[in-house]
């Protein structure tokens, strides 16, 4: 099983089938929070179409195109990271994360992409790691400000989150400019 320490207490984990009934308990927690910024918990009406998520992204991974995790702080699940849309022949991929509300603005999302970001780089040896935001989403935005993505760009009416359309702020970090 895939797992990475961030320090003595978070680590990142593999997200697959046996942690799927914690993780669907951390979701349901959150869901309200969710679906202000990602139009994909909306869809998640029933445990099975949560664990139908988690299938679907170890296909994913077995295909090399994506690594979703789950945060692990003292044992318990958190949050969530993920490198998708890996994409070997232009050696990048997009990083998406969340957390509970209960562990937001503890700098924990920061350390956590930062050891995503140094494992894409050093171990996946990609080039470029993309995140697209929606542009309300202040908390978001810090971490990637926080961490040196340069904003690439804002995406007009890049999603819909609630029935509304939202713009997406585009991040880009090259592995040579990398804190």
């Amino acid at each position: 099983m895939f797992t990475m320490k961030v320090d003595k207490n978070l680590r990142i984990v593999f997200l697959h089938q046996n942690f799927k009934n914690k993780f669907y308990e951390l979701f349901k927690s959150n869901k309200l929070q969710l679906s202000r910024w990602f139009n994909w918990p909306v869809k998640c009406q029933c445990e099975e179409d949560f664990f139908e998520l988690i299938q679907n992204s170890l296909f994913e991974y077995a295909r090399g195109t994506s690594l979703q995790c789950g945060i692990s702080y003292k044992g318990n699940f958190i949050g969530y990271i993920g490198l998708t849309k890996i994409n070997p022949a232009l050696a990048k991929a997009e990083l998406s994360y969340w957390i509970s509300q209960e562990f937001q603005g503890r700098g924990i999302m920061a350390v956590v992409c930062q050891r995503m970001i140094s494992y894409a780089f050093d171990f996946l040896d990609l080039e470029k790691i993309e995140i697209s935001i929606a542009t309300e989403n202040i908390g978001s935005r810090k971490v990637c400000e926080s961490l040196n993505f340069e904003l690439e760009g804002i995406l007009k009416r890049a999603d819909t989150l609630n029935g509304k359309v939202v713009d997406h702020a585009r991040y880009g970090l090259l592995r040579c400019t990398k804190i």
